[in-house]
Parts: structure tokens; sequence; C-alpha cells
């Protein structure tokens, strides 16, 4: 391990001494703003100018996720002092998602990371639009009704495994933007069963989120609430929908590809994980059985 002097928390102090890489998708301003957010997580050497610049994932205080890392002879000793803090602070998990920047495998290897999700992505033409669901009524979920917000965020801990859990934060941030609509569907007795999260773009638009509750899988509501999601959209001026799931998400893989979605293979990506925790004494116990897209 590299001398513990070598590398240190990035500070607001030292950004006009940083060059960023050459493509980075970050700018001085961004970076400061990391910063500022997460302090202590983006870290630098000084004698080199090379960094790693991190913060939470989806809002997930338990969850590091490393967003960019330069190049040069420090970058394997740069991952695992972000290991050392990130565990310090008793983060629970480190991720990087093999999308933006396509390093070789070798490079997970070496840095103790394994493989914890495949993301594969699907898009579809809207030539006719289904009719609407008969069972489920759907509700705007309005960031101004705590208990309609409580009644959603318990429903997709129970749908989602633990690594894609939605925080308050996340809810918060995602639901103030206005392309965004967020619908619960409910059995005519008030029953919470399912949500859809959508954002609307310019001609397309995107599912973001569909979840069932495990009380309620197997009995057509996912696909209830995905008639609903490409409804809205479609009123939003939609022609294509485009979605993303998980490759051992066989169920929600079956409900797109009936539905009409087709794959777009050039888009999947991977998102690697390295632990740093005593890991749970069964780590199934994060694992549930889902209906819906990451």
């Amino acid at each position: 391990m590299v001398e513990s002097t070598l590398i240190v928390p990035l500070e607001l102090v030292d950004l006009p001494r940083l060059r960023l890489k050459w493509g980075s998708r970050y700018n001085p301003q961004e970076v400061a703003r990391l910063v500022r957010e997460a302090p202590g997580l983006s870290l630098w050497a000084p004698a080199t100018g090379e960094y790693v610049l991190a913060g939470p994932w989806r809002h997930r205080e338990e969850i590091v996720v490393l967003h960019e890392i330069s190049s040069g002879p420090h970058t394997y000793h740069l991952v695992d002092a972000l290991a050392e803090h990130a565990c310090a602070r008793g983060k629970e998990l480190l991720v990087m998602t093999h999308q933006y920047e396509r390093r070789p495998f070798v490079f997970y290897e070496r840095t103790g990371f394994e493989l914890l999700e495949e993301i594969l992505v699907y898009e579809m033409v809207l030539y006719t639009i289904p009719p609407a669901p008969a069972r489920l009524r759907f509700e705007r979920v309005r960031l101004d009704d705590p208990f309609t917000l409580g009644e959603l965020l318990d429903l997709d801990h129970e749908a989602f495994d633990w690594l894609w859990w939605n925080s308050p934060g996340e809810f918060d941030e995602y639901m103030s933007d206005p392309r965004v609509d967020v619908y619960l569907g409910r059995e005519q007795d008030g029953t919470p069963v399912s949500y859809v999260g959508v954002t609307r773009l310019r001609g397309w638009g995107h599912l973001d989120r569909l979840a069932v509750s495990p009380l309620f899988q197997g009995q057509g509501y996912g696909y209830e609430s995905l008639v609903w999601a490409v409804r809205v959209l479609a009123s939003r001026g939609a022609h294509r929908v485009g979605l993303s799931t998980q490759a051992s998400n066989a169920r929600s893989r079956r409900l797109y590809e009936r539905f009409g979605f087709r794959r777009v293979p050039d888009l999947d990506y991977q998102i690697w994980g390295r632990w740093l925790q005593d890991p749970l004494e069964d780590r199934q116990d994060r694992k549930t059985v889902t209906d819906g897209g990451a």
C-alpha cells in the first residue's frame, strides 16, 4: 500500500491545482459540488495530481460510488485508499459502473471488485396504445403527501433488491424533476400493489421504475402497471420508450419482451462492487423477487 501521506482527501482549496483528465465527465464546478456534498470521499495525490471522485450511490449513505478515477501509477492505490476511507466511515459497499468508462476486467480483479449486476437496455416504438388497466387505479404521488410517500418507500423496499432501494433523498431529487411522474397503483379497496416512475423527454420517454409488491406478483399486475406507464408517456407525446433491467431478473425481462420491447445491447452496462464490511450472515437476505427494472 502506498504511504498514507501520499493520498489525501480532496479539499476545495486543492481544486485550482487539480487537473481533470482528458475526456472527464466533470467540470471544476461539478467536482466542487462532489467535494462539498461528500467530504472526505474524493481523494488525490498532490505530488502527481492523480485523483478519484466519489460520493453516495443514489443518495444511499451506506453505499459509495466511484464516479471517476484518473490514469497513472497510483490508480490502484487510489482505489484502495478510497475503500479504506469509506470503510472507516462505516460504508458497506463501494460500486463502479462499467458504462461511461470501459475498464479492462483485470482492473476489477486487481482492485477486489466483483460483478454485482449486468444491466440490459430495452426500447420499443409505440405503434399502438394498449387499453387502460382494468383492475388497478393509479394515483400520482406528490412530494407534499408524506403518507403516500411512505407507502411508496415501503413498496420500493419490498419489491427491489437491497442494492436498488430508493432512499427518501433519491425520491426527493427524482420527483422534483418536472419531467418525472410517479404513480402508485392500488386495488379498488386502496391496497398499494405497484408503482411506476417515468421520465418524459422530447419525443420519447423512459420507464425508470416498475415495482410490484411481492404479495401480488404473478397475478398480472406488472403488465397492468406497464400499460399504465406506456399510456402516460404516450399521452405526453412519446413515440418510443426506453428502460433497463437486471439480466438476472427473468420475470421482468419476459414481461418487457412480451410487451414488445427489444434489446439495445450496445447500451448494456455492468455494476461492480467491493464489499467494505464483514458480509451479512446471508446476503440472500438482501435479495427479493422483483417485477421491475433497475
